[in-house]
């Protein structure tokens, strides 16, 4: 029999005769009469065991100010790339177990403007696991790169710990972290795509197990030009994406010794449209990587991986290119779980004001039937989505009751004559519901959902480990903040933290089943997603007023199954993957 290693930080409140007796019970679990399977290695986190709620309570978040702001640059011709960074990224880079905050920074434009001793740099704060965030930029050896918009962050390199990468107008960077620092290897690594880029995500596409690249990138445009649109009274105003043509998005084949290749036209990726967000993970059920581009004022883009090192689009085939009424939208982030507890997981994408926020459902299976429908007002997520122009957004469940809960940040880009809100936009908070529905809760979320922001990049993580979701937030014009969750337990809820084998140490494609009374709640570690921003990475399930979970299946990018039972809850779960 193997036994299941207990790990607890030392901030755990338990005393040591309840660690030895569930190290013996745990010893014994799982175990068969004859040819017993190991055991999945997994050890128990020390946030605070939260009892649940009796009844539903209200969600509630507090705001608190971040010692970062976005820089817009502002050239004063309206340049386009102004109005579209910048992202955050939730990401343990110094392995002590509390989520950090890394940000990717603008400068002044025209790039090269100021002198780059001077100029504004991509920003690190860290977290000492008590809420209080520190500035360690200069420490971690971040200088100014140029003019960041977004962030994807993986192990590409397999030695332990989280690099970044940066979207740019303009050169893109790859960070390395060196355990205390970051070192610029974008060179080394042949990821510098000089194009306008926005979204990114880390994937396996090749299942050689080490991490690819997908860059998408938007559409160019001449400074000399600017400003593309002017307002009655002559003033610079940012014009229609629509009268720019898209860019060629850039899939990097990682080459498993630090360097990569451009491999796009061998992989058969050849849209040139305005790609903004980007998510990869299984859409289909096939054990392999997709990637979906959201494109800004046309068609989305879905790359279905045939297995053989190329891909096909297949978006329009499976109906999530347009929405139900045919319309190609301005789309933007991406958002991907089960919000109805099919088993299957769906996808909204936030877009822009005067459209609303798409939520595409998956129906009909895996593989061949699958096909995806517009259900964004059946769910209850048009009308409101409709006033605002979206950009970040969430899919978890933030009140642990066992529903994923959706979550918007908004902000316009230029003044509309039929918004009610020219620039600033009140952010939505929708929760899910066990009749497939959203409610609409943003009134009563705290105050920062009453009020006005220019919102752009967020993320989604427990930032405090006490085992609710919190947020980051960018804006322009005005700092970031982070909205810790202090909403009263509905349910319990459990974490899992996968650690896969080398070299996809992320665990990024891997698939997880919980089973318990009756449910199967879904969910994967995909690459990309949100808006520029990249979330915890650890799986987070809510699970309402179920007090045992029957059994939980992972799926992992190498193809082998583990299971568990009587997995305790109310706890972060580190699962590593058996060699």
């Amino acid at each position: 029999m193997s036994s299941i290693p207990l790990r607890l930080s030392p901030r755990s409140t338990f005393g040591l005769g309840w660690l030895l007796i569930a190290a013996i019970f745990l010893s014994f679990v799982g175990c068969s009469q004859e040819n017993p399977a190991p055991e999945p290695r997994i050890a128990l986190d020390s946030g605070p065991v939260n009892a649940p709620g009796t009844t539903a309570a209200p969600l509630l978040f507090r705001e608190e100010i971040l010692p970062f702001s976005y820089e817009r640059g502002e050239s004063g011709a309206a340049w386009p790339c102004e109005v579209t960074g910048g992202g955050v990224a939730m990401l343990d880079v110094d392995g002590d177990g509390d989520l950090d905050l890394f940000f990717a920074q603008g400068v002044p434009l025209p790039v090269g403007k100021m002198d780059p001793a001077q100029a504004p740099a991509d920003v690190l704060l860290l977290n000492d696991g008590k809420g209080h965030f520190t500035d360690v930029s200069k420490v971690w050896g971040l200088s100014s790169k140029g003019y960041g918009q977004g962030l994807a962050v993986a192990d590409y390199d397999a030695d332990g710990d989280p690099d970044v990468y940066v979207t740019r107008y303009g050169a893109n960077t790859m960070w390395r972290n060196d355990g205390g620092r970051f070192s610029d290897v974008t060179a080394e690594a042949g990821v510098g795509c000089p194009l306008w880029s926005l979204g990114a995500a880390f994937l396996d596409y090749d299942g050689d197990g080490d991490l690819d690249l997908l860059v998408a990138n938007y559409f160019e445009f001449d400074p000399t030009q600017a400003p593309f649109l002017r307002l009655a009274d002559g003033k610079a105003e940012y014009g229609p994406p629509d009268t720019f043509g898209g860019l060629p998005d850039v899939l990097y084949r990682n080459d498993g010794n630090g360097r990569f290749s451009d491999v796009t036209a061998e992989a058969g990726i050849s849209d040139q449209a305005r790609g903004m967000g980007v998510l990869a993970a299984d859409f289909d059920g096939d054990h392999r990587m997709d990637i979906l581009v959201a494109n800004d004022a046309e068609a989305n883009a879905l790359w279905r991986n045939l297995g053989n090192g190329k891909f096909e689009e297949i978006a329009s085939a499976v109906g999530i290119d347009l929405n139900g009424q045919g319309k190609s939208e301005a789309n933007m982030g991406i958002a991907h779980g089960d919000t109805d507890g099919d088993g299957l997981q769906d996808v909204i994408i936030s877009h822009f004001f005067g459209e609303h926020d798409t939520l595409w459902r998956a129906r009909g299976g895996t593989n061949s039937g699958l096909f995806y429908q517009d259900e964004t007002f059946q769910a209850g997520l048009g009308g409101d989505s409709r006033p605002f122009t979206g950009w970040g957004i969430a899919l978890e469940d933030f009140d642990s009751d066992g529903w994923l809960d959706f979550v918007v940040t908004n902000g316009q880009i230029r003044q509309e004559l039929s918004q009610k809100y020219p620039y600033e936009n009140p952010p939505i908070f929708w929760l899910g519901q066990a009749d497939r529905k959203f409610r609409n809760v943003t009134s009563s979320a705290g105050a920062y959902f009453e009020a006005l922001h220019m919102g752009r990049g967020l993320a989604a993580g427990d930032l405090d480990g006490d085992g609710d979701l919190d947020l980051v937030i960018t804006h322009h014009k005005a700092p970031s903040v982070v909205l810790w969750n202090e909403s009263a337990p509905v349910g319990r809820w459990l974490k899992l933290d996968l650690r896969g084998r080398a070299p996809n140490r992320d665990a990024i494609g891997a698939e997880v089943t919980v089973e318990a009374s009756g449910r199967r709640l879904v969910r994967s570690v995909d690459g990309g997603g949100s808006y520029l921003s990249v979330n915890d990475r650890r799986l987070h399930f809510g699970l309402g007023k179920i007090e045992q979970v029957d059994r939980v299946t992972v799926r992992w990018p190498s193809g082998r199954e583990e299971s568990k039972t009587d997995v305790p809850l109310n706890r972060a779960i580190r699962w590593d993957e058996l060699e």
